[in-house]
């Protein structure tokens, strides 16, 4: 008779960062929705909601809030099942939990009360930074714990990309915020953060656990995958290569004293990051195309991610070319780029695996069908309508080098108006996904998760 491995561990610590990382979400929109109205009517928002601190909410409550709280349940659930074997500890799993609402707590009110680094991407003080490595480091611990004394497969890519995207978590924070770090160095290990959060923490977890739950939703596992198993090979290895040294793309402008072989580095290594971009492309893709299962909502989601991670790598790696740099660089092209990699590539491919993570441990009816389909929709209206104008914006203020800043400011307001109300509709959007994960804890609460149907989850 077959053992049946059961999760309890895995799934109690999961079904937590999973359902409460949609409440995050909200935060972020309405953070950027209050700076938009700041950018075109300064004086319609309260002097108490600074620019600066809510800059920071919105990127660190992203960072830490949504994405990594959704990817980390991804990886709780998943991980152990790879292995087949439970969570190490279901306490330092909740450990973990309970810690990441207080240093999400403490980086709000610490930024409102204006202190902070000055650093993009790295605003929160010394003392948060060192808490964070303490929960990177009971993250770590649990997931890698659970990896060696479970069965660790002979070639797993979603384990491979998983496991390296907690790796580049852990070493990028500490090179970059905790090394004291000066001048030109100094930069570059802001940009160092910034890049690898995106390509190294999001990207490569996000891609690990698409490696693992499409084939299930599709019903092509194992021998049936459609595509070689090379393919996945060349696709880790291109990205591990190639993320590193790219991340001098974002100091190609001429005034940046980094040595010349270096920016080359960073703009051609850019560019080859379109290898694996479309390698992953078309494994994706090909599974979907070839499900013997309807993919639903989830499957929607996926399906836009792809389409979003393209467009983000071609802009990514076009960005990289220094003709085209010297053009967009430190304008609205950037924010709308920004919101291409966060909120178009991997927020969509995060609310297609919670929606489907959840629905595997209380069935499809956890949530309602159509306010997540209302969801996609105001999702994605609300981000082209923020990502489109940004992107005209950027190009109009690169074709005005040299101008004023007023008239620049004039140029570009209109759009800058219309990302604002295209950012309400997103606020309106994540108001509807928390309603719908909403749904979902009240059916957790009538209806335990039924631990031997969703082992195979």
């Amino acid at each position: 008779m077959e053992n049946v491995i059961r999760y309890t561990h895995a799934d109690n610590v999961a079904k937590k960062f999973l359902l409460t990382s949609a409440f995050y979400l909200i935060v972020v929109a309405l953070a950027g929705i209050i700076m938009s109205i700041a950018l075109v009517s300064p004086d319609s928002v309260p002097k108490a909601l600074n620019f600066v601190a809510l800059r920071g909410i919105h990127l660190q409550v992203i960072i830490f809030g949504w994405l990594s709280m959704a990817l980390m349940g991804g990886m709780y659930h998943i991980i152990p099942r790879i292995v087949k074997r439970d969570l190490y500890s279901q306490k330092l799993g909740n450990l973990h939990y309970w810690l990441m609402h207080v240093g999400i707590a403490l980086v709000a009110v610490t930024l409102l009360m204006g202190m902070t680094t000055g650093k993009e991407y790295m605003e929160p003080i010394l003392p948060i930074d060192l808490a964070v490595v303490v929960i990177w480091v009971i993250f770590f611990a649990n997931i890698i714990m659970t990896v060696f004394k479970g069965d660790i497969p002979h070639f797993s890519p979603a384990l491979n990309f998983m496991v390296l995207s907690i790796l580049y978590l852990g070493l990028t924070f500490v090179w970059s915020n905790l090394i004291p770090w000066t001048g030109v160095r100094d930069n570059l290990s802001i940009w160092s953060f910034a890049h690898n959060e995106v390509n190294g923490w999001f990207m490569f977890g996000l891609q690990g656990i698409f490696y693992y739950i499409v084939p299930k939703m599709t019903g092509l596992e194992g021998k049936n995958q459609p595509y070689p198993e090379i393919l996945s090979k060349i696709h880790f290895w291109c990205v591990a290569f190639f993320i590193p040294p790219s991340v001098l793309h974002h100091l190609l402008y001429k005034e940046a004293p980094v040595n010349e072989f270096w920016k080359t580095a960073g703009e051609w290594t850019s560019v080859g990051m379109l290898i694996p971009t479309f390698i992953w492309f078309y494994i994706i893709t090909v599974s979907i195309r070839n499900s013997k299962k309807p993919i639903g909502v989830p499957g929607k989601f996926i399906i836009a991610t792809m389409i979003f991670y393209v467009m983000n790598c071609l802009q990514g790696s076009a960005q990289s070319i220094r003709v085209i740099n010297d053009f967009t660089h430190a304008s609205q092209w950037v924010v709308g780029h920004a919101h291409l990699a966060l909120l178009g590539f991997i927020s969509f491919g995060c609310f297609g695996f919670v929606y489907w993570l959840v629905q595997s441990y209380w069935g499809k009816d956890c949530y309602n069908a159509k306010m997540a389909n209302l969801h996609f929709w105001l999702v994605m209206i609300g981000f082209l309508g923020m990502f489109v104008p940004l992107t005209i914006a950027g190009l109009v203020q690169g074709s005005m080098e040299g101008e004023n800043f007023y008239s620049i400011r004039e140029a570009i307001r209109p759009y800058l108006v219309m990302r604002g109300w295209a950012g309400g509709i997103t606020v309106l959007a994540t108001i509807v996904f928390a309603l719908n994960m909403s749904k979902v804890i009240k059916v957790a609460r009538l209806q335990p998760v039924d631990l031997t149907e969703a082992r195979n989850a």
